[in-house]
């Protein structure tokens, strides 16, 4: 029997009920799996994000509760799901494990940890992340698609997306809005899931809460599926709207066919674009309105030069917002008056 009182728990398990673990066995890891583990070297990774959003410093001989997911970061590691037992990495603080295929040259190589076996309940069954989603299955019902949803999506990881998703929330709430929050996509962590607490959030949600470690290598049907159950889950909530976050950028494979596809068009009222450079930004803005989603304005980091926003201004006419800009009372009740007008077009997609 594992002493979890001498174990770190990872930021990734905070749905988790510790009371169902009885043992840990030597079985093969799968995606969502939580395993046991032991810290060999530390490297890029030097603390761990418990459930409470603290990080936790790591030292040497350390044991610590992770789960098997696959990463897709492209300032940080590329890597897939553990297969077996044994040698592996850390590839995330959230509290991901996985075989590096590739990584940043901005980082060090991944902290090394050895898997020492999968975590399972007293009938000797795996547990797995899939077992603690708060989400219900996602049933078409017409009160989802009263929910106006504002889709934010980005030019690459680290530009501006979460910032501009939490700033719109800050806004929507100080106006008085209830605003919802959600993460379709990305890797398990925290900073995002906090972040967007802190703005004001009515309520957060994300993959997590599906029972995903991470969405890399989901299909697209069960990404449609997932953000029908964020939506029917703020309508639940009685929400007045739900903000999405896309992780990554419009090239990273899934959402570049997430995108295209017509699936998510139909799921979203409208879209606000986050990217680090004005020609990024051009980009983004070709590309969304390509597949034919309302774009209703462009902030991010390329906001930080006044020449790049006039460029991309003049480039596109549409508006373009620094983070105060998306904090204020008016910007919110000018973008929920566009919403209500626009959401009645959004008819959920049929799966």
């Amino acid at each position: 029997m594992i002493d979890l009182n001498r174990v770190k728990r990872s930021y990734i398990t905070r749905n988790v009920n510790f009371d169902d673990v009885a043992d840990v066995a030597e079985m093969l890891p799968e995606t969502g799996d939580l395993l046991l583990a032991r810290v060999d070297r530390i490297r890029q990774h030097t603390r761990i994000e418990n459930p409470y959003g603290r990080r936790e410093h790591l030292f040497v001989d350390d044991l610590i509760i992770v789960a098997a997911g696959d990463r897709y970061a492209t300032d940080q590691f590329h890597a897939k799901s553990p297969e077996q037992l044994g040698k592996t990495q850390l590839v995330a603080a959230g509290g991901i494990a996985g075989d590096v295929i590739s990584k940043s040259s901005q980082v060090k190589a991944a902290t090394e940890i050895t898997v020492l076996g999968v975590l399972v309940n007293s009938q000797g069954q795996k547990i797995n992340l899939e077992n603690y989603s708060t989400l219900k299955d996602a049933y078409l019902h017409p009160s989802a698609n009263e929910m106006p949803v504002l889709l934010v999506v980005g030019s690459d990881m680290n530009s501006g997306k979460t910032s501009m998703a939490s700033s719109l929330i800050n806004g929507f709430s100080k106006a008085g809005f209830k605003a919802a929050a959600a993460k379709l996509t990305g890797t398990g962590s925290g900073p995002d899931y906090w972040k967007m607490v802190d703005a004001g959030a009515f309520q957060v949600k994300d993959f997590l809460d599906a029972g995903y470690p991470s969405t890399v290598n989901l299909s697209e049907t069960k990404l449609v599926q997932l953000l029908q159950r964020l939506k029917m889950d703020a309508v639940q909530a009685d929400a007045d709207l739900l903000v999405v976050e896309l992780a990554d950028g419009v090239l990273q494979p899934q959402n570049k066919a997430l995108i295209a596809n017509g699936r998510l068009l139909k799921e979203v009222s409208a879209s606000m674009i986050a990217a680090d450079s004005s020609t990024a930004a051009a980009y983004c803005a070709e590309k969304m309105i390509e597949a034919g989603f309302p774009i209703y304005g462009l902030g991010g980091l390329f906001t930080r030069a006044e020449l790049c926003a006039d460029e991309v201004q003049d480039s596109l006419g549409l508006p373009i917002y620094s983070l105060d800009a998306l904090r204020k009372v008016s910007t919110a009740k000018a973008l929920m008056a566009s919403l209500e007008r626009d959401h009645s077009y959004v008819t959920s997609y049929a799966i």
